[in-house]
């Protein structure tokens, strides 16, 4: 369930927030697409204007990193990556995984060079998140 100040979002109650109205204030629909997995598909949520904030931070931390010359092991990310998903498909574990490599690629740390195209593919081909 995602909830909204509090409440289950509702019709009846009026208090939906729809994507036709975030895609109109401009919202890139990768970051909405974070802000939805970044909880565990069977928690309750609560839906706020923070959320959205961090996950787009988050995506463009994922772009600057998959832009980077070379970052940590791409097979290694692969394997994590896949292997929290596996894991009753645990999008926050995989998405600490990201930002983890993410955030050591920034900060020019490893030397394989294909591995800022493995993570984007990666985003891309598991989480649906284009970079």
């Amino acid at each position: 369930m995602i909830g909204l100040d509090g409440e289950k979002m509702s019709k009846s109650k009026g208090n939906l927030v729809f994507v036709s109205r975030l895609r109109a204030d401009r919202v890139d629909p990768m970051a909405l697409r974070l802000a939805l997995v970044a909880d565990h598909y069977r928690a309750d949520r609560q839906w706020t204007d923070d959320l959205l904030k961090t996950a787009e931070q988050r995506l463009a931390r994922w772009r600057a990193a998959a832009a980077a010359r070379a970052g940590r092991s791409g097979a290694e990310l692969l394997a994590g990556v896949r292997g929290r998903l596996a894991d009753d498909l645990d999008t926050p574990g995989a998405l600490a995984l990201l930002d983890e490599w993410a955030d050591s690629a920034l900060a020019g740390a490893g030397e394989d060079a294909s591995a800022p195209a493995l993570m984007s593919t990666l985003a891309d081909a598991l989480l649906g998140v284009r970079l």
